[in-house]
């Protein structure tokens, strides 16, 4: 049995957005996203229904539709989730860590602070891997819930960060010092520290949170 048409052109929308084929905030008609997804108005209208529910785009009568605007209320909604959720995330971890896992990472992430320094040729490659390294420790913080909704739910929080991010300004700098603040939540996390590892983690997603907001201060 195939893949059902309406998460095809589902699949396709996300792909187009990270991809910066859409525009955050910008405007298409439907029929305008029927040639971009190449998909027949059936699927995408089913499609826009997910999305719309997901925070990801706008339907406006007249208009058509609105790519999310990643404004000041979007990074601050899904940051201040992102950091309750996750802290309690860090404790469940802490309590009974996954060592073999988090190892793994911990070299990962070592490496990719250590190749930072050393000022590579594919700067870009590099930033995108560094991404995916802090991505993996976050999801393995979620996946630790071993919570279908909580898994879920995050995965549509985790498509609003990266949305973030892909509009905001990442260095090697910026990368060197993630990498080193997931070293600590890690170490953290390996001594079953409950509190610094609560505390680290919340620290290391403030700074973000402060960054995609141009440094300004931040709440919680």
């Amino acid at each position: 049995m195939g893949v059902p048409l309406r998460k095809v052109a589902y699949d396709k929308f996300k792909n187009r957005l990270f991809d910066k084929t859409l525009t955050p905030g910008s405007f298409v008609t439907q029929r305008e996203l029927c040639d971009v997804l190449e998909s027949p108005m059936g699927a995408v209208r089913e499609a826009l229904k997910r999305l719309e529910a997901e925070g990801l785009i706008n339907l406006l009568p007249q208009r058509g539709v609105q790519i999310a605007d990643i404004n000041i209320r979007f990074i601050n909604d899904s940051f201040q989730f992102r950091v309750l959720i996750e802290q309690e995330a860090a404790r469940r971890m802490a309590r009974a860590p996954q060592t073999e896992i988090l190892q793994g990472i911990l070299r990962r992430t070592v490496d990719l602070k250590d190749r930072a320094v050393d000022a590579p040729e594919d700067v870009e490659g590099l930033l995108s891997e560094g991404l995916q390294v802090d991505l993996n420790l976050h999801v393995a913080l979620i996946a630790n819930f071993e919570n279908a909704l909580i898994t879920d739910t995050y995965q549509n929080l985790e498509d609003r960060v990266r949305l973030i991010r892909l509009n905001s300004q990442y260095s090697l700098d910026r990368l060197s010092v993630a990498m080193e603040e997931h070293v600590k939540i890690i170490s953290a996390l390996l001594e079953g520290d409950e509190n610094a590892s609560a505390e680290t983690l919340k620290a290391h997603l403030k700074t973000s949170w402060r960054r995609a907001l141009g440094d300004r201060e931040v709440g919680l």
